[in-house]
């Protein structure tokens, strides 16, 4: 249930090292072609850690608070259907970005912020936004639990209330359907 941090660190930074020097490093080779573990695979199998060192190591995330402070924010490009909370299929490599970038900030906590458009009823854009932002921790969750813990993906619906397009054409209300992810540090 987590993440091979090394490998999710290595590839995130190798793709933004060929997108900024494409003509310097236009590829680089695939994590399965230069890591190892047979060592640390070998070292597990003789001596297992205790179930205290294992808790002892789990990182601890706190529930966030407005001292704490922000260290990153991003809208992302995630599509939903039409009036409900189904991630839709294009959206599939926007949360893989995501997620790896959440991989390599594994100390943070993260606020997963819901918005919506303005059409329809401001309630069910309330309650369409929350369902929104819980579908992407759920999303996250689903293929590494150990990584995204309950207590680490805090969960704030802002409906219709917090536009960055006007609302009166496709355009403005397809960028105002969106989620924003906020990294936060108890440091």
């Amino acid at each position: 249930g987590s993440a091979n941090l090394f490998a999710t660190t290595y590839t995130v930074f190798g793709d933004i090292v060929v997108s900024q020097y494409p003509a310097l490093v236009p590829n680089y080779p695939p994590v399965s072609e230069i890591l190892d573990t047979s060592y640390v695979e070998a070292i597990a199998k003789r001596v297992a850690p205790t179930k205290t060192e294992i808790v002892a190591a789990t990182p601890r995330y706190v529930k966030p608070t407005k001292q704490m402070p922000q260290v990153g924010r991003r809208s992302y490009d995630i599509h939903f259907n039409v009036g409900n909370a189904t991630i839709a299929g294009d959206s599939k490599r926007e949360l893989e970005n995501l997620r790896n970038s959440l991989l390599v900030a594994g100390g943070t906590t993260i606020e997963v912020h819901g918005h919506t458009d303005n059409q329809g009823n401001a309630d069910a854009n309330m309650r369409l936004s929350e369902d929104r932002a819980f579908a992407v921790k759920k999303w996250l969750q689903s293929k590494y639990p150990k990584n995204f813990p309950d207590e680490r993906i805090q969960i704030t619906a802002h409906g219709q209330t917090q536009p960055i397009a006007p609302n009166s054409d496709p355009n403005g209300r397809a960028k105002n359907r969106r989620v924003e992810v906020r990294l936060l540090t108890t440091n």
